[in-house]
Order: C-alpha cells, then structure tokens, then sequence
C-alpha cells in the first residue's frame, strides 16, 4: 500500500466517523470500553509480574507477597477473556448494522479487500481510544490507591513506564485481528452485506480436551504427594479443562439442541432447539464465557470450605488475607458474569438483525410475539444448559480426589456450590434474554417485511 493509500484510508475511515447514526455511536462506545477494560487488566498483570519482593501484610498478600502475584496476575489477565468475547460479539453486530455504508462504498469502486481494511482502521482507532483511556485510567487508580492505603515505596509498586506503551499497542492490534477475523466470513456486494454460507458444524473432536483435563487433574490429585508431578499434571488439567469448556462449547450447544429438538412437545422448544441446531457457534462462544464463571465459581467453593473448616475447628476467627481474598473472587465472577451476560444482549442483538425478516413473517401469519418471546428464553436455556452442567462437572471429577478424601460435608458443600453455581448462570442468561424481549418485539413488526 502506497502512501497516497494510506492517506485516503484515513480520511475515508474519518469521514465515515463523522457520519454515523446513534445505534452506531452506541456500539462505538461499548467497543471503546472493552478495550480500555482489557488495557486496564492487562497492565494490571503485567505491573503484578514485575514486582520484587515480599512484604507480608494483613489483607494485601496477593499483591504483596511474591509466591502469591503470579496468581493474582492470571486472574487479572483471565479477566481479559470476557472482555475479548464482548469485543469480538459487538464486531459482529457492526457487520449487521453497516449494510448500507458498506454496500455504497463498494459502489464507489471500493474492493472487498478495501472494505475490509477499513474496519480494521476503524476498530484500530476506537481500540486505540479505548487504550490510552484504559491506561490512564489505571495509573490514575493505582496512584489514588497507593496514596490512600499509605503505601511509603511508591516506586516500587508503581508500574514501569515503558510497559505502558507495550500494552497500548497489544490492545490496538488485538482490536484490529478482532476486526479482521469478524470480515473473515461476510461478504460485501454492491447491493448488500451477506454472511456467507453456514459454516460446518462443530466436531466431535472439540470435545476432547475436556476428558483430558479431567484426567489429568484426577492424576495429579492422586500423586499430589509426588515432589514435582502432582501439582504440574493438576495445573495441566485445569489448562485442559477450560480449554475444553471454550472448545467444546459450542458441540455441546448442538447436542443439547439435538435433544431439545427430539423431545420438543411445544412449537417455541422445537424453534428454539432449531434455531440453535442451525448455528450453535454464535451461542457457544457467549456460553463458553458463561461455563467459565461456573468453573472458577466451582473450584472457590472447595477453597471455601476447607479455610471456613480451619477456621472453625479452631476456634479462631477467619483470616483477613482470606476475606479480602474470597471478597475480590466474588467481584471478578461477578465482573465476568456481568461480561458474559452483555455479550448475550449484543449476540441477541445481532441474531435479530440477522433474521428479523423471519421473525416479523412469523408474526405475519399469526405467531404471538409472546410465543416468540418464550421461544428466545428458551433458546438461551438450551444453550446455557449443558454448558454449565459440563463445566460444573468437569470441575467436580477432577477435584473428586481432593474432596472424597474428606469429610461428607466437603463433599455436600463442593456439590452444592456447583449446582449454586450452575443454577445462578443459567438463571442470569435467562433473565437477561427475557428482559431484552422489546428488541424481539421491533424485530417482529410488520415494518421488518418491507424490501428497499
């Protein structure tokens, strides 16, 4: 690409800036936020990992103490995952609702490969918005808490300034990839924007890793006291297990659908289970979020239990450093949940946009919109469901050595915080797709029929 090129990509990308409709500044600002909350997370890691030294203080061990960082900055990066999913929903809900902007650039002699550079400009400038908002917003957090908790060595917590940068770029390419992956299956016409046919069904073969995570975690419990093998084999199965719920999510979205379709006795289960059996990808990688919060909910319960055993078996009250601990694991399930939930709305979003024509015939030849309505709930319980199930599962065998190896309460406790767990993300995704029913309803209108 020539430099005249570049130039005239900008300023086409800046041009279309300038003339978008409020939905599209919406979406914007949704986009700008994820990628100043993945800059936010991502220095946060990287700031955590750079540290040196330990001081051993009441409630901050996860910052303080060296053995404790790496964890914490996992976390903190793991945090980044919903985020990305929200990130990647909402550039699918721009290829839907950029029809015309696109279809008359390409009249204007613009190539496919041409509109596809311009997204990524475009994601590119809004990512790099997003970070240096994300970044300032993080250094101003961290210096407002260094001087509020009184923390003396500034220096030595304060994050590197050169790590800034590095981040910023990181989060403005990542942007962009999202963007170019998203235009990977959309075709851009004269006259319209079109995905291309559906892609294959999830394989089988997806579903591998979690028997293996499984596996590997069951092992290295069992040769926990092994020096060097039980804990590596137990870390390598979690690795597998959460890849597999991210893996496997959408073969189990199909499943699930399959079944709901055989043993469907009302006409909203049999389109629900349809709908879904007809793209399962779209829903697994919202509920692959989703199955994640139900696996870290489930292994922190068996954590729970075993200090609030300690704690009472002693006498003593519970630790501070634990408290604080179990409080800010609860604010990043939450955090996650509320992540995963927000990218349901957007995929509800772009899902409408997609086959509203088809609602709206629905509706046409004498459907109820409430029965449409029920329909989408459903929809998003046969997702959700053997999701969170295979997750909440998953986590209980390969923790079964850990647990059976205790008293019977652990065991009630540990299965009952998977089946809260499960209970509460299902009950989540429901209820945020019920409450979105009046996207369902502008879709159904009969103004939806109408062909310009």
């Amino acid at each position: 690409m020539t430099r005249g090129e570049r130039r005239m990509l900008l300023d086409v990308t800046a041009m279309l800036a300038r003339g978008t409709s409020r939905a599209e500044r919406r979406r914007r600002r949704l986009l700008t936020c994820c990628a100043a909350l993945a800059t936010f997370f991502l220095l946060g890691a990287v700031n955590l990992l750079l540290i040196r030294g330990t001081t051993y203080t009441a409630w901050a061990g996860l910052v303080s103490e060296a053995g404790l960082r790496p964890g914490t900055a996992l976390a903190l990066a793991l945090l980044v995952v919903p985020v990305l999913a929200l990130l990647h929903q909402s550039g699918r809900v721009a290829q839907a609702t950029q029809e015309r902007r696109l279809a008359a650039l390409r009249l204007a002699g613009a190539t496919p490969r041409d509109v596809r550079r311009l997204a990524a400009v475009e994601a590119a400038r809004i990512g790099t918005a997003g970070a240096v908002i994300g970044g300032i917003a993080y250094v101003c957090a961290q210096r407002a808490a260094m001087a509020a908790l009184g923390v003396r060595d500034t220096g030595r917590y304060a994050i590197a300034p050169w790590v800034v940068p590095l981040v910023l770029v990181l989060v403005v390419a990542a942007a962009a990839a999202v963007s170019l992956l998203v235009s990977r299956h959309v075709v851009t016409s004269p006259l319209r924007v079109a995905r291309r046919g559906a892609r294959p069904h999830p394989a089988r073969a997806t579903m591998i890793p979690l028997p293996i995570g499984m596996l590997l975690m069951v092992v290295g419990a069992l040769t926990n006291s092994i020096d060097k093998v039980g804990t590596p084999l137990f870390v390598l199965g979690a690795v597998a297990t959460l890849l597999g719920v991210v893996v496997g999510a959408s073969r189990l979205v199909l499943e699930g659908a399959r079944l709901a379709g055989r043993r469907a006795r009302r006409p909203e289960t049999l389109l629900a289970a349809r709908a879904l059996e007809a793209d399962p990808r779209a829903a697994g990688r919202t509920m692959a979020v989703v199955g994640l919060v139900v696996v870290f909910g489930t292994g922190a319960g068996a954590i729970e239990w075993d200090v609030i055993y300690n704690a009472s078996s002693t006498g003593e009250p519970i630790e501070r450093f634990w408290l604080v601990s179990f409080g800010l694991t609860y604010l990043a399930l939450l955090f996650a949940l509320l992540v995963a939930v927000t990218a349901l709305v957007v995929h509800r979003a772009e899902s409408l946009l997609e086959s509203g024509r088809s609602m709206a015939a629905l509706a046409a030849v004498g459907a109820p919109v409430a029965s449409l309505r029920r329909a989408a709930v459903r929809q998003t319980l046969i997702a959700a469901s053997p999701v969170c199930a295979a997750a909440a599962l998953a986590t209980l065998v390969g923790m079964t050595p850990t647990i059976s190896a205790t008293s019977l309460p652990m065991i009630a406790w540990t299965v009952g915080r998977a089946l809260l767990m499960v209970v509460l993300a299902v009950a989540a995704a429901a209820a945020v797709t019920a409450a979105s029913g009046r996207l369902l309803s502008r879709a159904a209108a009969p103004e939806r029929l109408r062909t310009e």
